[in-house]
């Protein structure tokens, strides 16, 4: 029996205590597996502080240990600055060695490759008061592809959290399916788009949320709203949409005050500012997401604050 799996049937027989002693106890000794479920814990700051310095450390040992997994993860967090200075070439050194064993590694490495090219796009302003702009061709037909293969296994119905209950909730106004590339999903070829967005909006890479990748079905739609977050201290300041596919109707993106109604190509790239350095909220930006009619929708969109935001995202 593996150890998660006895970690598990103990915190099922209301024993939780004793199954973090024992992965203390195995990563003390040197488990690889141990190692590998305690620097989750520090990463995400379970049954500890969260610690992402001792999380790289614990990956360590468990890659030296011999587990793939553990390797895989520190390549990971090492290319998009968890826990230390951000290193892609460090990070890429590491995933070679697994590339043979694992054709998604490989397919991420020979993505890699072909962005380390100078991508040239044309910006098309939309509106200059306030500035909307489409960047064509920002992402290339075989970066929007890797986007959505990489999202669509962990898709989740899009929710909030509900105030009152403090549970998730179906979202008001997006009925869509979505995911997150939090930093333990946020691999070369990710964090390489979010440099390149951060470079298009003028903005610190640090103060981007992490992109968001969302697919909308038939009926499915992202009623008017604001991206601006009510009462937030660190507001979000700029918003960027890439479309990453064709063969659907609907889903148009619509800014009704603006009487501005868009839908870029596959690898086109809208942006706008929401919000001035006072966060004052420019209400002409409110902006929809069209019903999609026919076929399937995939849109990724990363949303930009004002100061750093990374290190707020694991608390």
């Amino acid at each position: 029996m593996t150890i998660m799996a006895q970690v598990q049937r103990l915190a099922n027989s209301g024993k939780p205590r004793e199954g973090i002693a024992l992965v203390e106890r195995a990563a003390a000794g040197g488990d690889p597996e141990a190692l590998l479920i305690l620097a989750n814990w520090r990463l995400w700051g379970l049954y500890g502080p969260r610690d992402p310095a001792a999380t790289l450390d614990l990956l360590g040992r468990a890659m030296a240990g011999g587990s793939g997994e553990a390797a895989r993860l520190l390549a990971t967090l090492i290319g998009n600055g968890t826990g230390c200075q951000s290193d892609p070439q460090a990070a890429y050194r590491l995933l070679v060695s697994l590339a043979p064993y694992d054709p998604e590694i490989a397919r991420q490495l020979t993505l890699f490759d072909r962005m380390a090219k100078v991508v040239q796009f044309d910006q098309e302003p939309l509106s200059a008061d306030p500035d909307v702009r489409l960047a064509r061709g920002f992402l290339t037909a075989e970066e929007c592809a890797y986007l959505v293969a990489r999202a669509e296994p962990l898709l989740r119905p899009s929710t909030i959290i509900d105030e009152v209950t403090g549970r998730p909730r179906p979202h008001p106004v997006r009925t869509s399916s979505s995911m997150n590339f939090d930093p333990t999903n946020e691999d070369l070829v990710v964090h390489a788009i979010n440099r390149r967005i951060a470079a298009l909006t003028g903005t610190d890479l640090a103060a981007g949320e992490p992109l968001h990748v969302l697919r909308y079905t038939p009926g499915q739609e992202f009623r008017p709203h604001l991206d601006a977050i009510a009462g937030a201290s660190n507001q979000r300041q700029w918003t960027a949409l890439i479309y990453l596919n064709q063969g659907f109707e609907g889903g148009e993106t619509n800014f009704p005050e603006l009487t501005i109604t868009t839908l870029g190509r596959p690898g086109d790239c809208l942006i706008f500012r929401v919000c001035d350095d006072d966060g004052a909220t420019d209400q002409r930006l409110r902006h929809a997401g069209l019903p999609v009619t026919s076929g399937v929708k995939w849109l990724a969109s990363r949303w930009i604050r004002k100061r750093p935001y990374t290190a707020e995202i694991l608390r």
